[in-house]
C-alpha cells in the first residue's frame, strides 16, 4: 500500500516537459531546448544509464568509450571521453543535446559549434537524484525520473534501515594499490556508510586520500574491499598480513562491473550499496556475489 501511494504521489508532481525548455548546467551556462531531444549524446557513463534508465535510451546516437551499461549501448558510436572526445565525430551525429562532465573542455567547443550542451554531474549522493530530474525535464521524461528516484531512494533507504541496527564494520575501500581510497563525505563513501560501514578515512582526509600503507595498518580494518586484480597480493604489502581482514579472509574482491555499478552516480547505485552490506554483514545481508548480467 506505501509503494502505491508513494509512486501516485510522484505522478501527481510529475508532468510533461513545456518547450522551450531551459536549464542551468554546473558550469552556470543556460542550455535552452526548443523542443524535445531526439539526437543525444552522452559523455558519461552514469548519464548513458540514466537516459536508458527513464526510457530514453532509444534517443541515443553516440556514447563515450566509458559507458557500456546496458548491453545495448555497446552497439552505439563510441566517441573518445569527456577529457579526449572526438569532436568531429560528435558534431557529424548532430546532436540535439551533447551531456557531458563540467570539468572537460567538451562542453565550451562544442558550443561554439552551435550545439545545445550540458555540463553537469553528480559529485554527491543527494546530487545523483537532481541529476536525475533535471535529465528527465530535459529529455522529456520527467514521470519517468521521479519514479526512478523513488525506485532508486526506496532501494537504498531499504538496505540502510536494516543496516542501522548493526554494529558498523570497519572498513577500508581501495580505489588502487598506491593506495587511493574514498573519505567518508565522497560519494563512494556514503554508500559504504548506508551499508553499516564505519570507514577508517578519516573526514579531514578529503574525499579521496593518498593514504600511507601505515595508517591503514595502524586502523586495522575488519573488512577490505578492493579490486579482483589486487585482492591476492594483499597479505604481500608490508604489516598487511596482520590486519584484522587479511588475517580472518575477510577481504572481499570486486569485478569490473562491480567497479562501475560502486563508481558512477547514477541508477545502479543500489546494487553497489547491497554489495557493500554483503561484504559488511553477511550474516545478515548473505555473501558478496557478482551484479546480475545486463539486460
Amino acid at each position: 500500500m506505501k509503494v502505491f501511494v508513494a509512486i501516485v504521489w510522484l505522478f501527481s508532481f510529475a508532468t510533461a516537459t513545456t518547450y522551450p525548455y531551459t536549464a542551468t548546467d554546473d558550469l552556470g551556462f543556460e542550455v535552452t531546448l526548443e523542443a524535445e531531444p531526439l539526437r543525444v549524446v552522452a559523455m558519461i557513463p552514469s548519464h548513458t544509464e540514466t537516459l536508458c534508465a527513464v526510457d530514453a535510451c532509444d534517443k541515443l546516437v553516440g556514447v563515450d568509450q566509458f559507458s557500456n551499461f546496458p548491453e545495448r549501448v555497446n552497439a552505439l558510436p563510441k566517441l573518445g571521453s569527456a577529457f579526449s572526445p572526438n569532436v568531429e565525430a560528435i558534431v557529424a551525429l548532430q546532436p540535439d543535446l551533447v551531456l557531458t562532465d563540467e570539468s572537460s573542455d567538451l562542453a565550451g567547443s562544442l558550443r561554439q559549434a552551435g550545439i545545445p550542451v550540458y555540463a553537469g554531474t553528480a559529485q554527491t549522493y543527494d546530487e545523483v537524484f537532481d541529476k536525475f530530474e533535471v535529465l528527465g525535464a530535459l529529455l522529456n521524461r520527467e514521470t519517468e525520473a521521479a519514479l526512478l528516484s523513488g525506485r532508486v531512494e526506496g532501494g537504498v533507504r531499504a538496505i540502510s534501515d536494516r543496516a542501522s541496527g548493526l554494529e558498523p564494520t570497519t572498513v577500508y575501500y581501495e580505489i588502487d594499490p598506491t593506495p587511493y581510497s574514498v573519505g567518508p563525505e565522497s560519494f563512494i563513501g556514503v554508500l559504504l556508510s548506508r551499508a553499516g560501514g564505519a570507514n577508517i578515512v578519516t573526514e579531514d582526509l578529503g574525499d579521496f586520500p593518498q593514504l600511507d600503507p601505515e595508517y591503514i595498518v595502524a586502523a586495522d580494518p575488519e573488512v577490505i574491499i578492493v579490486s579482483e586484480r589486487d585482492a591476492e597480493t594483499l597479505p604481500e604489502r608490508s604489516g598487511w598480513a596482520e590486519i584484522d581482514a587479511v588475517a580472518s579472509g575477510r577481504v572481499v574482491p570486486t569485478t569490473s562491473r562491480l567497479d562501475d555499478a560502486i563508481s558512477r552516480p547514477g541508477p545502479r547505485i543500489v546494487e553497489a550499496v547491497r554489495f557493500f552490506a554483503r561484504a559488511l554483514h553477511p550474516e545478515v545481508f548473505g555473501q558478496p556475489e557478482t551484479l546480475a548480467p545486463s539486460r
